[in-house]
């Protein structure tokens, strides 16, 4: 198999045969991200492709999942993708292909287009939103906005295209958690995502942020802001969805579906806040600083 750079996949892909589709990022602006900063974006050679798979089926014969490798794969053109699908299909008749999208990747694709995607098995998308705060989402040069965010992912509702979504806890910097869940809910709300993986921003030294957090331009939301945020978010939330927390980035972890799990969520939040001490702010300051690439 062939990869290029840093490979990175969802935790719900960790038996998936991981297929080098992309390499790098189309966008690779972020400025919390580092996966791909010295990574310039590629599309892999069909003859790699093609190569991988035959070895794929070599060791996985019975595979169901396959899921594309790079930042952003969903952006290929509808009939790349296409091409993509049948290729895979071709040596997997029964897989589901899931991949990365940035929320700009479907600007140039309709709902029909979606169809088509669908019907030739790709689903589950990964889209990390990180923020549903426009005034977060242009600091941290994510590329579009909050209403773009709804626009885009309502086609794949509308196609029957499943998607996951990410939150970026701590990316409004200190002082700012409550506006920021307060609009991110107010985007979810409008939305149907199956899962939200919740995570912390980790601030990497090769990142823009770092360079902002030097310069004075953002300051860092405490280890206690980030529980509070993660609390205010999970208050607000009105539409069925499987909460993902199980990040080392994270203070707290968890799994919880909801509304099942709300009550159990927001005890275990409230009370973890009340436990609160300057020692755990210290001590999980230390920790994330140690942080690499999340």
């Amino acid at each position: 198999m062939h990869y290029t750079g840093p490979v990175i996949r969802p935790p719900h892909e960790a038996n998936s045969i991981l297929l080098e589709v992309t390499v790098g990022c189309t966008h690779n602006s972020c400025r919390f991200c580092t996966f791909y900063y010295d990574t310039p974006y590629r599309v892999a050679p069909k003859k790699q492709i093609e190569n991988d798979l035959r070895e794929a089926k070599l060791h996985y014969p019975n595979a169901r999942r396959i899921y594309a490798v790079g930042g952003d794969p969903f952006t290929l053109r509808t009939a790349k993708l296409i091409d993509l699908a049948q290729m895979i299909r071709h040596h997997f008749p029964d897989i589901n292909i899931g991949m990365y999208a940035r929320v700009d990747s479907m600007y140039n694709k309709t709902v029909e287009d979606l169809k088509r995607l669908k019907k030739e098995g790709i689903n589950d998308l990964v889209i990390g939103i990180e923020s549903g705060d426009d005034a977060v989402l242009e600091k941290m040069d994510k590329g579009y906005t909050s209403q773009d965010i709804i626009r885009e992912c309502k086609k794949l509702e509308e196609a029957g295209i499943s998607y996951r979504v990410i939150f970026l806890g701590g990316l409004s910097g200190q002082g700012n958690g409550e506006r920021n869940a307060r609009n991110t809910a107010k985007v979810l709300n409008q939305l149907q995502p199956s899962h939200m993986y919740m995570t912390s921003v980790a601030v990497q030294p090769e990142s823009l942020l770092y360079q902002d957090v030097l310069e004075g331009r953002f300051t860092e939301a405490t280890e206690y802001e980030r529980i509070e945020e993660m609390l205010m978010l999970v208050r607000q939330l009105i539409n069925p969805i499987v909460l993902l927390g199980q990040s080392v980035a994270n203070p707290v972890n968890f799994i919880a579906s909801l509304p099942q799990d709300y009550e159990a969520l927001t005890s275990m939040l409230e009370t973890t806040m009340q436990r609160f001490t300057q020692t755990d702010e210290d001590s999980l300051r230390a920790y994330r600083e140690r942080l690499v690439n999340i």
